[in-house]
């Protein structure tokens, strides 16, 4: 299939995730091909369909004083962060084009993460029950889908090279103490964000079958 790749580059979280939402709109409505958008974000927590309060650690006060945004997002899961460094992607395709559930899905983005790891000789593994990817007790990819009308949105979040301080405020994905690590926190330092762009770029067309051509932000106005 021919699809479309959009990176919108370091772009806040809540003005991004309206263009998402734009784009599924017109996903829905047949103006648009297959789109991956691609992100990163300033420091921000987002809270998924699941989350509790309870999960994050500090006061609003404090979050604001650490210059982290918290925004409420209708993904699966429970809170987690997001910060320059973490490459998102957030694949608007059709269940039925790929012949799979939303759960087969999901774990597709799994194996998106972990063949992208593996590229930088990381040997990451699934845990079950506990959607991502993992460096033995540490998680360095995260997973949380929404499907509305048979296609999907939100995606995959691969910590690459950022400040993993933040993650200590929060119980991330609603894991007391959860571990978390990153491509460069687990030795390969090497790896720039340009280059994970590119793995990453690579692997989902290859699980989703598709040729993905680059678009601007114009080309979603239809």
């Amino acid at each position: 299939m021919d699809g479309l790749w959009l990176d919108l580059g370091l772009v806040r979280y809540a003005p991004a995730f309206a263009l998402q939402e734009r784009a599924l709109a017109a996903r829905l409505a047949g103006r648009l091909p297959p789109l991956i958008v691609v992100q990163e974000n300033p420091p921000t927590l987002t809270l998924g369909r699941d989350s509790s309060p309870d999960n994050i650690l500090v006061s609003a006060a404090e979050l604001a004083a650490r210059g982290i945004e918290l925004v409420e997002v209708n993904r699966g899961g429970d809170v987690t962060y997001h910060g320059p460094g973490q490459l998102i992607a957030s694949p608007l395709l059709y269940l039925n084009d790929l012949g799979i559930n939303a759960n087969q899905y999901l774990h597709r983005l799994e194996d998106v993460l972990l063949e992208v790891l593996a590229w930088f000789g990381l040997q990451a593994e699934r845990r079950a029950g506990y959607p991502g990817a993992w460096l033995g007790q540490a998680k360095v990819g995260a997973v949380g889908i929404g499907v509305r009308h048979g296609c999907t949105f939100h995606g995959l979040a691969l910590n690459v090279d950022l400040d993993l301080a933040p993650f200590r405020l929060i119980n991330p994905c609603g894991m007391a103490a959860l571990p978390v690590t990153s491509v460069a926190a687990a030795g390969q330092r090497s790896v720039t964000m340009q280059s994970a762009r590119l793995a990453l770029r690579r692997a989902l067309a290859s699980a989703f079958d598709l040729r993905l051509a680059d678009c601007h932000l114009a080309d979603l106005s239809g």
